[in-house]
């Protein structure tokens, strides 16, 4: 009797396996997939200057002028200006502040300016894709994957179901978002599709705010384009990093500028950083502070004012007393007139998203988060983020105190957006209140994610791929198990290169063991990679043991988790001294310049 039981298990089992794969088989079945649309970040679209109607070679984002050009102009314009502050230790009538504004804004934003109107005054032009991923030329199928690695959505979906919407980051949001508009139409015909799906990518949540408002002014119900809208931590209420920059400048806290703000900005791992936090005690630090803000202050006024979408990175909390600072004169009218226009689109974003899920389009939405802003601005450490963006912005309203910073035994939140009590949405780590953020059920928080490293995830690209895919993916309770609703963030891109190179490596020359150690080091990173549900240590020890087998296979020596040359090469060497010099200069005497010590 136990033996027949085993056996009608068995079958069981098949048969239940067997069911499974067919659910999961016509639920990526290609012909029955929708084209989707996605909508890339701040210059993840390829841009190019033109002169008299011909390609430059400069190149994107700054177009920034040869390395000579840029170095006579700062001799020309800042030489005298900072030789006589060095000389003086004082900065008479901002001079030398005047003058390195004139330097950098003409070298960063010079080609990039937009006139009165919004518009570009050089030739910038965005490459326009005006068909389907499948018929696009190598080159620009390769620059988009680089940019927005979607690998696993043309697997499961087809090349010809991806569209990509490319747009320069720096020109007029309601033109931009008129052009997505039209965009979604031409879609849907040239795929012969009744809906389309749309994944906004970080300032692409910004212009899908204007789309959305398009979509209102136009009297047209959000339901009749569009099936699926998956968010990708979009700037949905702009950035603090944007924000307080346009309204207050740079920081002026004396440790982050000599200590933190460089290497932060530099890559922490690079001596680059650190000599800059010495060279800067060179000026006296009143001067340093007010050089600082005279940039930010110029980059805004004589730049940046002009960019629509720039404005649309401005949080709705920032915008009016912005608004006041650059937006006020006669000759800025038809710029204010539009931010005016998005700044209501930005206010209405919760309602519009409402409403679009009220019609039946389905909303869903990937937020990183525990990673500091970047210390450029005074609250860097005041919110939540991830790195670039504020938490309250790309999950739309969760609540937090801040980074690494658990709820207080007291809090009691103003209000839950999750109806049903049965509902889990709890943080494990106690950091994050998803039920304040406007869509619990459909939004995925991935813990200590920076916001620049989100395309070398795989499992938010995994999961981005199957959100606009799958139609039985309805919620953060749908694959529990595959995709959590609070997971944990890891850089991959690289080690799954490394990986797949190693698959090709010719091992005629290994002896069995070697080959089997190989084999298996191989084996348990694809095992690690297979865990959406991110085991952060598990991962880690299998990077480190595939790049430890690596290394011993190429070189014959372990690398022991050091660095390939068995120690520190000369550039850890610099980073090493210059962190040291840099850290002790601040302890001694903190914000102090050479001349004030």
């Amino acid at each position: 009797m136990k033996s027949k039981i085993k056996i009608l298990s068995f079958v069981m089992s098949i048969v239940m396996l067997c069911t499974t794969f067919a659910v999961a088989a016509s639920a990526f079945n290609k012909e029955d997939c929708i084209p989707s649309i996605v909508i890339p970040g701040i210059f993840q679209s390829e841009t190019k200057y033109y002169e008299n109607g011909k390609e430059t070679s400069l190149e994107a984002p700054f177009f920034m002028d040869s390395t000579a050009e840029v170095a006579g102009l700062a001799l020309t314009e800042a030489l005298i200006p900072i030789s006589k502050l060095l000389i003086s230790q004082e900065d008479k009538d901002a001079q030398a502040a005047k003058a390195l504004s004139s330097v950098l804004g003409e070298t960063l934003m010079g080609k990039l300016k937009c006139d009165e109107n919004g518009h570009f005054i050089n030739d910038i032009r965005a490459t326009k894709y005006n068909t389907s991923f499948k018929n696009l030329s190598t080159y620009d199928q390769e620059y988009i994957l680089d940019q927005l690695p979607l690998n696993k959505y043309i697997d499961l979906a087809g090349e010809e179901n991806l569209y990509v919407f490319s747009y320069a980051s720096l020109g007029n949001m309601k033109e931009t978002a008129q052009e997505l508009y039209d965009f979604i139409q031409f879609v849907k015909e040239d795929s012969g599709s009744d809906k389309v799906n749309l994944a906004p990518i970080s300032q692409g949540g910004s212009l899908m705010n204007a789309v959305m408002q398009l979509y209102k002014d136009n009297g047209r119900a959000y339901s009749e384009d569009i099936k699926r809208i998956v968010y990708v931590i979009p700037a949905l209420d702009g950035s603090l990093l944007v924000g307080e920059i346009y309204q207050y400048g740079l920081l002026d806290d004396n440790i982050e500028l000599y200590s933190e703000m460089m290497p932060a900005l530099m890559g922490v791992g690079e001596f680059a950083g650190y000599l800059v936090n010495i060279v800067l005690r060179l000026m006296p630090n009143a001067d340093l502070n007010a050089i600082l803000d005279t940039v930010a202050f110029d980059l805004v006024n004589d730049y940046m004012k002009y960019s629509t979408l720039m404005w649309g990175l401005v949080p709705s909390g920032n915008y009016e007393p912005c608004r006041e600072m650059y937006l006020m004169d006669d000759s800025m009218a038809v710029i204010r007139e539009q931010t005016d226009w998005f700044y209501e689109a930005q206010k209405n974003s919760d309602a519009n998203i409402l409403e679009a899920k009220a019609q039946g389009v389905q909303i869903f939405d990937i937020v990183d988060y525990n990673v500091s802003l970047y210390e450029i601005i005074d609250s860097w450490d005041d919110v939540n983020a991830d790195g670039v963006i504020h938490l309250d912005s790309t999950s739309m309203g969760a609540y937090s105190v801040g980074v690494n910073k658990t709820l207080p035994e007291d809090y009691v939140r103003t209000h839950n957006n999750c109806t049903d009590p049965s509902h889990d949405h709890s943080d494990p780590r106690n950091i994050v209140d998803a039920n304040t953020g406007l869509l619990p059920d459909t939004t995925f928080y991935f813990y200590n994610q920076n916001h620049e490293r989100t395309g070398s995830n795989d499992v938010i690209m995994k999961l981005v791929s199957e959100l606009l895919v799958d139609d039985n993916f309805t919620s953060v309770f749908s694959y529990p198990d595959r995709f959590p609703q609070f997971n944990v963030g890891r850089n991959s891109k690289g080690f799954m290169k490394d990986l797949d190179e190693m698959r090709e490596y010719d091992t005629s020359n290994l002896s069995a063991e070697e080959r089997t150690k190989l084999e298996g080091a191989i084996a348990r990173g694809d095992a690690a990679l297979e865990k959406t549900a991110v085991d952060l240590e598990e991962f880690e020890a299998a990077k480190a043991y595939f790049y430890d087998v690596r290394e011993e296979i190429l070189t014959g020596e372990s690398s022991s988790g050091s660095s390939s040359s068995g120690g520190l090469d000369f550039e850890d060497y610099l980073t090493t001294i210059f962190r040291m010099i840099s850290d002790l200069l601040y302890y001694f005497f903190n914000g102090a310049g050479f001349s004030e010590m």
